[in-house]
């Protein structure tokens, strides 16, 4: 482990003290590393009935970060590679236009550069195709929804993967060569409602659409941007890459850099409410949207694992010690492991509860591990969006 729970200090020249007159130049500066916590209960706030919020939570520390759901649209990738990523949460889409890479050419009448034909469902939920011609065409099925186009077989889809690899983003790699970057036209995704019905309400109105281009030279990135229709001019967001974050946020609505995730090191859990990607429901592909989802650190380096208790070879949650972790059994590559599978709800009442018996090994950004179940998806009042969990320290 990284992170022993002990108090370490450096530089101890307190030892030497007593050899010291009053007139000596003496430094004492301690550095303390910090126990990590044992663990504990927490409350967390994705913010009741519409879900507003995106709770970062960092384990050793057992402090969380609340972060409104639509203060961005996209974020930009810090790492070696130049991607972007989707806020998934506000059900955001991405289609790329390709060959064109003049911002300003493109309006709603814009010709692709050649027909697609993409997977879609029509109004009595059955299979079929069509065949997109211009980029008025394809905005009718970008939008997140049952009906969404794409073609998974084709490798054709309009959402970042639920898994969160750099590899499967909306967005293809960002090119240090400028002609090499398309325009894309992205859905900016759903309002947050503020009506409350009495029950779950995340998803509010079409927030609209922009075109976007996106350029890099490998330290920097330029992201160009404006009103689908403007032929005129384009907005742009310089954004230099800082190591210490997985990612940066932008609001293209607000053209400005938002303050979205934690430190890399300083989160383990996103506990984001609603979470959105192109996948199967049963045989059907379409856009598809849950509430309740919670994923965790993999840029980071955070590993998880379910353990389902369900007989009498697996210890339960209580029973459960250091000496039971199996390391291989760690997920770094699949954020979604947690995904809503922590709770279950009723298709008739729409009560929501915890999936009882099922709890998750987590080894954090520090090299501790914790074990950690779900205790409640409701507040004391019934409402969605106040989930709590436990969670406790394994050592060895």
């Amino acid at each position: 482990m990284k992170n022993k729970f002990l108090t370490l200090l450096l530089s101890l020249g307190a030892l030497a003290l007593t050899n010291c007159s009053s007139d000596d130049n003496v430094t004492i500066d301690p550095t303390v590393i910090t126990p990590p916590s044992t663990g504990g209960i927490v409350d967390v706030n994705v913010g009741g009935f519409n879900q507003p919020n995106r709770a970062y939570v960092d384990l050793s520390s057992g402090e969380q970060k609340n972060v409104s759901r639509n203060s961005w649209e996209i974020a930009v990738y810090n790492g070696s590679e130049n991607r972007v990523y989707l806020n998934n949460s506000l059900l955001v889409s991405a289609a790329e236009l390709e060959g064109i890479t003049d911002i300003t050419s493109v309006t709603e009448s814009t010709n692709l550069t050649s027909p697609i034909t993409l997977n879609a469902l029509d109004q009595t939920f059955t299979p079929t195709t069509v065949t997109i011609n211009t980029v008025a065409e394809l905005m009718q099925g970008l939008p997140i929804n049952y009906y969404q186009y794409g073609d998974l077989d084709a490798g054709i889809s309009f959402t970042d993967s639920k898994e969160g690899e750099l590899s499967d983003t909306a967005f293809e790699a960002i090119s240090t060569t400028d002609s090499n970057n398309n325009v894309y036209i992205l859905h900016l995704g759903n309002e947050v409602p503020t009506t409350n019905n009495g029950t779950l309400n995340t998803t509010g109105e079409s927030r609209g659409f922009m075109k976007v281009r996106v350029l890099s030279d490998g330290n920097t990135y330029t992201i160009q941007y404006a009103d689908l229709n403007n032929t005129t001019d384009f907005s742009e967001i310089t954004v230099t890459k800082d190591s210490n974050y997985n990612l940066t946020g932008v609001s293209l609505t607000s053209g400005q850099i938002a303050d979205v995730e934690p430190l890399s090191s300083n989160w383990d859990l996103d506990l984001g409410g609603v979470f959105s990607f192109y996948g199967l429901q049963g045989t059907l592909a379409a856009g598809l949207a849950y509430s309740d989802y919670t994923t965790h650190n993999t840029l980071g380096g955070v590993g998880l694992y379910i353990v389902d208790d369900v007989d009498d070879t697996t210890p339960s949650y209580t029973e459960f010690t250091y000496a039971d972790i199996n390391q291989s059994e760690l997920v770094f590559n699949n954020r979604a492991v947690v995904g809503s599978g922590w709770r279950s709800v009723s298709f008739s009442t729409g009560e929501a509860s915890v999936t009882e018996n099922r709890y998750y090994i987590i080894e954090d950004t520090e090299g501790n591990f914790y074990k950690l179940r779900f205790t409640a998806v409701e507040s004391e009042n019934g409402e969605r969006g106040y989930p709590q969990f436990q969670y406790d320290l394994l050592t060895e």
